[in-house]
């Protein structure tokens, strides 16, 4: 009976000391259904603490998350999110000063922007109508080769000319095959080609851009397998980017 008794004392005590857990206070929390329970703060755990947001979900819209807290939502990053003639300071877009820009759509017509302000813009030049027809500057090679003959030389001395008249942004020599060799030979051989012409006008003082590309045997002209149309295929052609 004794024994029962002390029994029955001893888990009352152990009962009356462990008790119930203590539930979190002061802002502390496991889950967000501690905060939803204290006053006075956030209703989101994030990390241990009753904050009031910890993503941009938890804000109501027009809102973002930022230091766990919701602040309006920025109007702009950047001055691309703001509509033409504003920039962005201090995450809002406000109206440029006069005259400035970050891009030509900052500017009136007939202006482009230039070190960050509005300039008229330079005319561009007109292409004399001899220098129209691109097609007319293609150069022809021999069988095999990439060196220049004396016409194709004419040509390109014409192109330069015209270059020189109304200047391009870019300049692309396409150099190209018959169908005769393998097709990597071919485009080895198309560049070859395409280097020769480049070279030859900036020697003639062409300042624009220009670059080269080998089509090989890919953009034939003509099919015949004739030495006439095989002749027509071993070229240079020209793409002018103004």
């Amino acid at each position: 009976m004794r024994r029962v008794l002390l029994l029955a004392l001893t888990v009352s005590g152990a009962l009356v000391l462990g008790g119930c857990p203590s539930k979190p206070k002061n802002g502390e929390c496991k889950t967000s259904q501690d905060c939803a329970e204290q006053e006075g703060y956030g209703k989101v755990c994030v990390e241990g603490r009753c904050q009031e947001c910890g993503a941009d979900s938890d804000c109501k819209e027009g809102f973002v998350c930022r230091a766990n807290a919701c602040v309006p939502k920025p109007q702009c990053a950047a001055d691309t999110d703001c509509p033409a003639g504003q920039t962005c300071q201090g995450e809002r877009c406000v109206a440029r000063e006069p005259g400035s820009c970050a891009s030509d759509r900052d500017c009136g017509a007939g202006e482009k922007c230039q070190a960050g302000r509005c300039a008229a813009a330079a005319p561009e030049a007109s292409v004399p109508p001899e220098c129209a027809d691109v097609t007319a500057f293609s150069v022809h090679f021999a069988f095999d080769r990439s060196n220049l003959t004396p016409e194709s030389q004419q040509n390109l001395q014409k192109l330069a000319d015209c270059l020189k008249q109304a200047p391009a942004k870019r300049v692309l020599v396409q150099g190209n095959c018959d169908e005769r060799g393998t097709a990597q030979y071919n485009v080895a051989l198309g560049n070859r080609r395409a280097e020769s012409a480049k070279k030859y006008l900036t020697d003639l003082g062409v300042s624009s851009s220009v670059d080269t590309v080998s089509y090989g045997e890919e953009k034939p002209v003509c099919s015949e397998a004739t030495e006439a149309c095989w002749s027509k295929n071993r070229r240079d052609d020209f793409q002018i980017e103004r």
